[in-house]
């Protein structure tokens, strides 16, 4: 009966250590199998053989080792499933907060690339130097309308277009202005002599096809505010 109690004092002791609240946090290990062997004398103080009672008492000591065991790798194996499951939470918070740092970094270096944004002074300046030309004198008489069309587009070719043009450029003049279906009209012939001289571009000089095309866009911007 005393080797009974000994024997199961020895087995609550590493239990009554691993409750001890002031060590470090418990790290999961798991236990090395219980190697312990109760040797009982023999029957009329015989030698090295093993009782009956000794053998039970093995047997007994076995069962509790691996009860015990079991219930180290259980608890071990919890552990680690909690610990795989906070780290695989921290590595998703940690991969968002990744790309966010790089899609602001890419954002502050595009910044960098473009410049300071144009001011509303800078954007309607340079609306106003990309606007067409407004006609000068050399290419409209001021008073009668009448249009001084450049040489190529005098051929016979846009006499419709330019007649259609003439007449309304000098209501134009008189009056200030067109109504749309006038501005219409001018815009469709404009359109049709561009096209021609588009046709025409290898057989007329640099130059002159220059000079038409812009007489023809200064004078369809300077009637119905729009380009070709």
């Amino acid at each position: 009966m005393k080797r009974i109690g000994i024997f199961f004092i020895l087995i609550a002791c590493p239990a009554m250590a691993l409750g001890d609240g002031g060590r470090p946090p418990y790290r999961p290990v798991v236990a090395a199998p219980s190697t312990t062997v109760y040797g009982g004398g023999g029957y009329g103080g015989g030698g090295g053989g093993q009782t009956a009672q000794g053998a039970a008492l093995q047997g007994m000591s076995q069962v509790i080792s691996s009860a015990g065991q079991y219930n180290l790798d259980t608890s071990a194996a919890a552990v680690n499933w909690t610990q795989a499951q906070s780290n695989e939470m921290q590595n998703r918070v940690q991969g968002v907060q990744t790309y966010w740092e790089m899609r602001n970094i890419g954002a502050a270096e595009r910044e960098k690339e473009r410049g300071p944004r144009p001011t509303p002074e800078e954007l309607a300046r340079r609306a106003r130097a990309g606007a067409p030309r407004g006609l000068n004198a050399s290419q409209i008489d001021p008073v009668s309308g009448a249009l001084y069309w450049p040489g190529p587009l005098q051929d016979a070719e846009f006499q419709s277009q330019r007649s259609v043009v003439d007449e309304y450029a000098a209501k134009w003049v008189k009056y200030g202005g067109l109504d749309y279906t006038d501005q219409t009209q001018v815009r469709e012939n404009i359109d049709t002599m561009f096209d021609g001289l588009k046709a025409r571009i290898s057989s007329i000089p640099p130059q002159s096809y220059v000079a038409c095309r812009t007489f023809l866009q200064s004078l369809l911007y300077a009637i119905t505010r729009t380009t070709l």
